[in-house]
């Protein structure tokens, strides 16, 4: 019995983590909380996940930034924040990373859900495939997560034509 209770406890530490992980994004049902737009495309989508563990799916990270920094929606606090890989990823099935992982490729040229120009990458050796294989995006910027969040506090990463009027 004690040996149990001591490898019960030597686990305690590591289960907040083994629990944390991204949700199932479910396209074509799942809603974006930020600009109520139905996710289309996994490879654009991120997610943030509450203190409760509730998992929240965005159609394009700037949708999340733009909530986390306050610009509309309700008000999130996120205990994990996921990004979809660009390249790796599918239309159907997203490849999470960890947002604080992720690089970030702005280039308002790339048409992307909201119209930010905004891609997440896993790693810079897939943003460069990526460039390599579509050279007509070259020309953007690369930033971090926090990067782009302190850009965020700024002003908002989702053009103001894009997002639906407010309620009256």
């Amino acid at each position: 019995m004690e040996r149990r209770r001591f490898l019960a406890l030597l686990a305690l530490p590591l289960l907040p983590k083994a629990l944390a992980a991204p949700g199932a994004l479910r396209v074509g049902v799942e809603a974006c909380p930020y600009c109520f737009m139905t996710i289309l495309d996994a490879r654009h989508a991120a997610q943030a996940v509450n203190p409760q563990g509730k998992a929240f799916f965005y159609d394009d990270p700037a949708c999340l930034l733009d909530q986390l920094s306050g610009w509309g929606g309700p008000q999130l606090k996120a205990q994990e924040v996921y990004l979809a890989d660009f390249l790796e990823s599918t239309r159907t099935q997203p490849l999470w990373v960890e947002a604080e992982r992720a690089v970030l490729y702005h280039n308002p040229k790339v048409r992307t859900p909201m119209g930010s120009g905004l891609l997440a990458f896993k790693s810079r050796e897939n943003l460069e495939r990526h460039l390599k294989e579509r050279p007509e995006r070259r020309g953007g910027r690369v930033l971090t997560w926090k990067e782009a969040l302190k850009e965020g506090e700024k002003r908002p990463w989702v053009p103001t034509d894009f997002l639906p009027p407010p309620k009256p």
